[in-house]
C-alpha cells in the first residue's frame, strides 16, 4: 500500500509543478489568417484607466427604516490610445471570490479617441444590489478590437 501512496504524492507534486504553474502570464495566440498562414493576435490597447460612476439609492433596513446604499452604475473608461471603429469594451465587477457579479459593455461604432473618456453602463447584475460598492472587490476590463472579417467584398 505504501508504493501506491508514494505514487499518488509524486503525481500531485508533478501536477503542481507542471507548466501551468511555471508559465508567465503572457499568452501569445497564433490564429489562421483568412485560411492561409498564421498571425499573432494583438491587443487593441496596452493600458487603460478605470473610474466608477456611483449613485446613491434608497433601501430599507431590517426594521423598515430608510437607508442609503452606493451602487456602481457605470465604469468610466479611458485609454491614451485610440480604439478603432467597431471596438467593444466590457466591464466586469467581481467579488472577493473573483466571481463576476455585475457587468456591462459598450460598442463604439465610430471608435473612441485616446483623449476621450466614456461610460460603460452596468446593465447586468447577478442578484439585486450586487453592484453595491461593498460587494465589489475588483474590476476586469476587456477590450475587443473590431471584427477583421467585416468590410470585405465576396
Amino acid at each position: 500500500m505504501q508504493p501506491i501512496l508514494m505514487l499518488a504524492i509524486v503525481g500531485v507534486a508533478a501536477t503542481a509543478l507542471g507548466t501551468g504553474f511555471l508559465m508567465n502570464n503572457e499568452i501569445l495566440l497564433n490564429v489562421q489568417n483568412f485560411g492561409v498562414g498564421e498571425e499573432n493576435i494583438l491587443s487593441p490597447i496596452t493600458s487603460a484607466n478605470i473610474d466608477f460612476q456611483i449613485s446613491k439609492i434608497t433601501a430599507f433596513d431590517v426594521s423598515g427604516g430608510n437607508i442609503f446604499k452606493n451602487v456602481i452604475d457605470a465604469c468610466s473608461f479611458h485609454s491614451d490610445q485610440d480604439l478603432e471603429a467597431g471596438s467593444k469594451v466590457i466591464c466586469k465587477l467581481t467579488d472577493s471570490k473573483h466571481n463576476v457579479i455585475a457587468e456591462g459593455f459598450k460598442v463604439f461604432p465610430n471608435g473612441l479617441l485616446g483623449s476621450d473618456r466614456d461610460l460603460i453602463p452596468i446593465m447586468q447584475t447577478a442578484f439585486p444590489g450586487s453592484n453595491d460598492v461593498r460587494n465589489i472587490k475588483d474590476v476586469t476590463i476587456i477590450v475587443i478590437g473590431p471584427d477583421p472579417t467585416t468590410g470585405f467584398n465576396d
